[in-house]
């Protein structure tokens, strides 16, 4: 083969697109190229000497055929070394492809829960990776071990993730079964907002909770879409029957603003005529805060024309009490000063008489014309403020005084028990001490409420003379010592003068009682008149008589001893103010 053919041969290789470098071959052609040559020199340095030249002279030429060889050689080394570098960066383009199918298998086994659809994407990265070619040799090792560990862990995973994926069906439905028995009890729910409220909440938890087993999915969705209709059923009823009150509510609406548009339309010449057609109107207003809603766009447009004839109406008042202000003032100074007399009394001591005189400025108060609407609101307010401060106050004590008379009342039926215990294991030992000792206990206990006071105090007594009784004490000396034990306890209170007079008003009543029975005895004395004192009958009414005369005279002893001790009490009270006002008139000097 001459250097021509080598050169033809290379160039072919060189140019043709599916050149592929081969170090032996083009070893190859480069020696038998250069054998030619040599023997070209060898051929000319003999022709050169034969024509009589010196070898050391003989200088070669390099042919054209050996420059364009040259030129061959260096397109080789270049398209050599751009293929090379092809070849790199596509094996460098592998190597990534590869490392982000490793990446994306890494986060399938990660974060894939969906089985069906993790075996989809693996399958899809196994097929993309065989289609890849090869990586960079220094990187390929590294890169299959990378793989062959997460195909493994794939595997393992997927296994758990089929496991968990049970557990997770089985939560799911447990969680809907939850949801479809929120929804069934919502038929007991009476608030039908709450109702619209809670089915769209237990909408929301349906939808966020997952799927559930195939075969029973059909099921549990009938059920649950079955609750829902109910539901979603009874607030359309609901609804329906808010239009038709609605439209009810419209039309008494409309009656209204029809009624004050005629209030409004009045001639207003005298105050009785605007008291009335004022009176009027805010039944008018009362009657409207009655009524319900009329419904999302009439409601507010029927309170427009309503409102509108109502200020026209209170457009047209004010003109008119224009004229009127000053008797409106002379109103309302003399509900100021009735306002002063209130915040001066409710805060007193004496809860009977300030009741009484509240009670009486509020008399007043009404007594007294009134003012305009938001005038008389704001000065009541004000008024009724104070009496209400006094009538809560009295009400707390009330309170606090109650629960205090059944603190006592508690009390003295467990003394009342203990005083029976005492009273049966013998009361004769002690005497009369022991009975002392219960009037002392008896007197440290308060007041009782007024409708058990008589009955607790007259067991009390019951006691005392059945104690008395048991110590051989006569009936009359046990009369004597009650009314002493009842007059001791009387005393004993805070209000003693008021128990005294009470109970003087009792005894007064006896001795009229005592004195009608007596002149009953003395007139059947008629029948008596021209009998002898010697006969049976006119001497046993004479000691009946006489008797009935001494039971007189010894009430009327009570009666006197109970004077005295008021009168006492009466003394005390004067001395003690007398030294109150001395200390007072002290105080004053210095």
């Amino acid at each position: 083969m001459s250097n021509q053919e080598i050169n033809e041969q290379l160039s072919a290789w060189i140019l043709n697109e599916e050149f592929t470098p081969d170090r032996e071959r083009i070893d190859s052609l480069r020696n038998q190229f250069t054998e030619l040559i040599e023997e070209e020199k060898k051929k000319q340095l003999e022709s050169f000497i034969e024509e009589g030249g010196e070898e050391a002279d003989f200088s070669y030429d390099k042919s054209a055929v050996e420059y364009a060889f040259d030129d061959l050689l260096k397109q080789y080394h270049d398209k050599r070394k751009a293929f090379e570098k092809s070849k790199n960066d596509a094996l460098e383009i592998n190597y990534k492809e590869k490392r982000i199918l490793i990446e994306e298998l890494q986060a399938l086994i990660q974060d894939e829960e969906n089985i069906s659809k993790a075996y989809l994407r693996f399958n899809a990265i196994k097929e993309k990776w065989n289609l890849i070619g090869p990586a960079t040799p220094d990187k390929r090792r590294q890169l299959q071990a990378d793989y062959s560990r997460l195909i493994e862990l794939f595997y393992y995973n997927i296994n758990i993730y089929r496991e968990l994926k049970i557990n997770d069906l089985k939560k799911n439905q447990e969680l809907k079964l939850e949801v479809i028995e929120k929804i069934t009890n919502l038929k007991n729910e009476k608030a039908i907002n709450q109702v619209d409220f809670l089915i769209h909440q237990y909408l929301d938890e349906w939808d966020q909770i997952g799927p559930t087993f195939r075969e029973e999915w059909e099921k549990t969705r009938d059920i649950f879409k079955e609750g829902v209709n109910a539901a979603f059923e009874r607030i359309r009823l609901h609804r329906k029957s808010v239009k038709e009150e609605h439209d009810g509510h419209y039309a008494s609406k409309k009656a209204l603003v029809e009624k004050a548009k005629e209030i409004a339309s009045r001639e207003l010449d005298e105050m009785k005529v605007v008291q009335i057609s004022t009176k009027e109107i805010i039944d008018l207003q009362k009657e409207w805060k009655q009524i319900g809603n009329a419904g999302r766009g009439k409601n507010d447009k029927i309170w427009k024309e309503f409102r509108k004839q109502c200020d026209a109406y209170f457009s047209l008042r004010a003109t008119f009490l224009e004229s009127s202000n000053k008797e409106f003032a002379q109103f309302k100074e003399k509900k100021k000063a009735l306002i002063q007399k209130a915040k001066e009394l409710h805060k007193g001591e004496n809860a009977t008489e300030i009741a009484n005189k509240l009670k009486g400025l509020q008399r007043e108060w009404k007594e007294v014309g009134k003012l305009l609407p938001q005038e008389e609101y704001r000065l009541f307010r004000e008024f009724r403020g104070y009496c209400d401060a006094f009538f809560e106050r009295k009400k707390v004590e009330a309170k606090e005084l109650e629960s205090e008379l059944k603190a006592n009342l508690k009390k003295k039926e467990e003394l009342l028990l203990s005083f029976t215990a005492n009273l049966e294991q013998g009361a004769k030992e002690k005497g009369e001490d022991l009975i002392e000792e219960w009037k002392v206990e008896w007197a440290k206990i308060g007041h009782v409420h007024e409708r058990m006071a008589e009955k607790v105090e007259q067991t009390f007594n019951n006691l005392v003379v059945k104690a008395y009784k048991a110590m051989g004490i006569s009936k009359s000396q046990i009369i004597e010592k009650e009314f002493n034990n009842k007059l001791d306890m009387l005393t004993s209170n805070d209000d003693a003068e008021a128990g005294l007079q009470a109970e003087r008003r009792n005894i007064q009543a006896q001795i009229r009682e005592a004195e009608s029975a007596a002149r009953q005895l003395e007139d059947k004395m008629a029948f008596f008149k021209y009998s002898d004192d010697t006969n049976p009958l006119k001497k046993d009414l004479m000691d009946r008589i006489a008797a009935a005369q001494g039971q007189i005279d010894e009430i009327r002893e009570k009666r006197k001893r109970v004077d005295l001790m008021i009168k006492e009490i009466k003394k005390a009270k004067e001395k003690d103010a007398e030294e109150i006002n001395v200390g007072d008139e002290k105080e004053s000097d210095s």
